[in-house]
């Protein structure tokens, strides 16, 4: 029987996940596949993922598994070699041996093998042949922890990786080395270029880490006693979680820790969760710094989250960046893997500057257009007093009216038609904007609309475009000729410049939601009309994408192409 969980005794999500600890979720069937492998002789299991995936975790359980074989178990953490065993390739041998030697039980006796003569590689390999392997009747499993760690200095990695290489060979010739089998663990994290021909790292079972998916998400939740993860709509709220964090283990240990504690609602966590306060603030500090460190992988990464749809990308940068954790290869494309990685770092990346001078070169690129576009916008763009009698223009706003919008759209979806180019729309919903007009009232709720329309002119600036009001807190976009990456620019530019004007948001007293500046959520769309479309759909999967972003958390875009 499961003992009850008490949330004041849970420990805080840090370093590999003890043994037998009811949190542990295997991810099959990654475990067998380890298990399966150990049992061979000569064999080598290389276990590898970005930081915080689980992999001390994962290879605690084999070494678990290999003692109840009977086997001798060794672990050597590369990060415990100090400064010292790192200053060259014979000072790290001698480490390595010597520390081998006593954890088998073994008398360290290197002197009576080292060789200066024959040099350091030799010379270890003759020790670990004619005395440990020679003391030891069964097999040896031999687990290299944070072996990446060796990257630091290439040379002596190089060197290293390369003896253990030829172990591995020996091993499966079928010697005395055959009693020996490796795991190597090491964090793709580390970027190094290795001879392939020398390296380990393209030998052996590879078991690389996936992410959790919503089962093994619902099932942890399960584990945290979390009530309401069995329900149907429970089912939803995680399902949010995981595209925020893409499953990422420790990230989804994190947020169900803090909510089995009851520290937090799932909505406000996910409200934050891209903030420097947010639980993930110190996980996302790391990588920021590691990303600016350097220019192209920076550069690299603005591309893909400048996009929802996968792109190709150098191969280089596109490895690394997947080593990081930051994108998920799609064959030969690669995409950010969660939105919490996209949101984050394209605020922080992409300065205020950036953005403006990105949408002047959006409008420029367009311009063609432009020449031949009706001056929609020149009937909007400053209030006059026949604007309050204008039936096409809202009053309160200034934008297009509803009626406007749906006259304008009939319009350019029969030029688009014709012409056969793309149309795009973006549907801005005010995030808990019913709860700020009970707190600050309408006077105040109607300057917010205002605000917020005034963005949007700013923003929208070609001729042909048309900003409306949709209806209560809703404002649409209206974008012929433009393409889902090129409309999804101009929703996260508006969702960026709304949270810019800080508009205070005072809902502490309110569970689950927000207490910092007003925000939008957006939904984009984008086809190329033909007769198997209609706009009904179009405005249907419209509304799809907005509810996606206020489902996953507000605050965000999401895209769909038609």
């Amino acid at each position: 029987m499961q003992p009850v969980l008490q949330p004041s005794s849970l420990e805080f999500p840090s370093g590999p996940i003890p043994l037998h600890s009811h949190f542990y979720i295997e991810r099959p069937p990654i475990e067998q596949l380890a298990y399966a492998e150990v049992d061979k002789p000569g064999s080598l299991i290389r276990i590898r993922a970005p930081q915080m995936m689980g992999k001390s975790s994962l290879l605690n359980r084999v070494l678990d598994y290999a003692e109840a074989a009977d086997y001798f178990t060794v672990q050597l953490d590369f990060q415990d070699a100090g400064v010292g065993s790192s200053e060259s390739l014979n000072q790290l041998l001698r480490w390595f041996s010597a520390t081998i030697s006593l954890e088998l039980g073994l008398k360290p006796r290197l002197d009576e093998y080292w060789d200066e003569e024959v040099g350091s590689k030799v010379s270890c390999s003759l020790y670990w042949q004619r005395y440990l392997l020679a003391q030891i009747d069964r097999p040896i499993v031999l687990a290299l922890n944070n072996i990446d760690w060796l990257f630091n200095y290439p040379q002596i990695a190089k060197e290293f990786l390369a003896l253990l290489r030829s172990w591995y060979e020996k091993a499966r010739q079928g010697s005395a080395w055959r009693h020996l089998r490796f795991v190597v663990v090491y964090s793709t994290d580390a970027y190094v270029p290795l001879d392939i021909n020398q390296s380990p790292f393209n030998v052996g079972l590879p078991l690389k880490l996936p992410p959790f998916n919503l089962e093994q998400i619902k099932q942890l939740a399960q584990r945290y006693m979390i009530a309401w993860a069995e329900t149907e709509v429970g089912h939803l709220r995680l399902a949010a979680l995981q595209e925020l964090t893409g499953g990422h283990p420790y990230l989804v240990h994190l947020a169900l820790y803090h909510l089995c504690r009851a520290e937090t609602s799932l909505e406000r966590l996910l409200e934050d969760a891209t903030t420097e306060s947010g639980i993930y603030g110190d996980h996302l500090r790391r990588l920021l710094a590691t990303i600016q460190s350097d220019p192209n992988l920076e550069d690299a990464f603005k591309q893909i989250i400048s996009s929802d749809a996968p792109m190709k990308l150098e191969p280089t940068s596109a490895y690394r960046l997947d080593g990081l954790g930051l994108v998920r290869l799609e064959g030969d494309r690669v995409v950010a893997s969660c939105d919490l990685y996209r949101i984050y770092f394209k605020e922080k990346l992409f300065s205020y500057r950036e953005v403006l001078l990105k949408l002047e070169h959006f409008h420029r690129s367009r311009l063609r257009f432009d020449l031949f576009a009706p001056p929609m916008r020149a009937t909007l763009a400053e209030p006059s007093e026949e604007a309050s009698t204008n039936p096409q223009i809202d009053q309160l706003t200034q934008v297009a009216t509803r009626q406007q919008f749906d006259a304008t759209l009939q319009m350019e979806w029969k030029r688009s038609l014709r012409e056969h180019t793309p149309i795009a729309l973006t549907l801005i919903d005010l995030d808990y904007f019913k709860v700020y007009n009970e707190t600050y009232g309408q006077a105040d709720g109607d300057l917010c609309l205002q605000k917020v329309a005034k963005v949007l002119q700013e923003v929208i600036q070609r001729p042909a475009d048309l900003v409306a009001r949709y209806g209560g807190e809703e404002f649409v976009v209206l974008l012929p000729q433009t393409d889902l990456s090129g409309a999804t620019f101009v929703a996260e530019t508006i969702r960026i410049q709304v949270a810019a004007l800080e508009i205070a948001c005072e809902y502490s007293m309110l569970d689950g939601l927000p207490s910092s500046v007003l925000t939008v959520s957006a939904g984009v769309v984008s086809t190329i009309p033909d007769s198997y479309r209609s706009i009904s759909s179009l405005l249907e999967t419209l509304d799809r994408a907005l509810y996606q972003s206020k489902r996953q958390g507000r605050n965000r875009v999401t895209a769909i192409e038609v």
